[in-house]
């Protein structure tokens, strides 16, 4: 398995791609009963396979992540060649999901504690493994409003 199973919650949001998965590999609903009175190992793998090509599918797709923690937010911009980075600290636990929080960025972010911090490297390894960490890191798939948004507001 390349990245990792996806959640009971995830395939029943997933039921119907899901169906389709094992349709197209001449698995109908009453051979998937079978097969899961019977045989564990093929169940296992088949929901393997189906995460994986879930996983694959979504990173590749994937352009902009948020990683929030209280006083903290850094996004990322995965190009094809590089990932981007920028991010804020704060000196208080505020919350970036708060419009408040930017608002008080804009006032205080010459303020004693506020740090920002910008990087772009180029991929080390294959881009969706490196997106896959940042997930499992806590990050999530995002828009690009927040990253725009910090991008443009970096001290000159």
């Amino acid at each position: 398995m390349k990245y990792r199973r996806l959640s009971k919650e995830q395939f029943e949001a997933l039921h119907e791609a899901f169906s389709q998965f094992l349709a197209s590999q001449s698995i109908d609903q009453h051979k998937w009963a079978d097969l899961k009175a019977a045989e564990s190992e093929l169940i296992d793998r088949q929901l393997d396979a189906f995460s994986d090509l879930v996983w694959e599918a979504t990173l590749r797709k994937t352009v902009y992540i948020d990683h929030l923690s209280p006083g903290a937010y850094f996004g990322f911009h995965a190009g094809q060649q590089s990932l981007r980075m920028v991010g804020v600290k704060l000196p208080l636990d505020l919350d970036f999901n708060a419009p408040e929080t930017w608002q008080w960025l804009e006032t205080h972010w010459e303020d004693q504690g506020v740090s920002f911090y910008m990087d772009q490297k180029p991929y080390a390894r294959p881009r969706t493994e490196i997106l896959f960490e940042l997930i499992e890191k806590g990050g999530v798939l995002a828009e690009s409003d927040n990253f725009e948004r910090l991008s443009k507001s970096f001290p000159s």
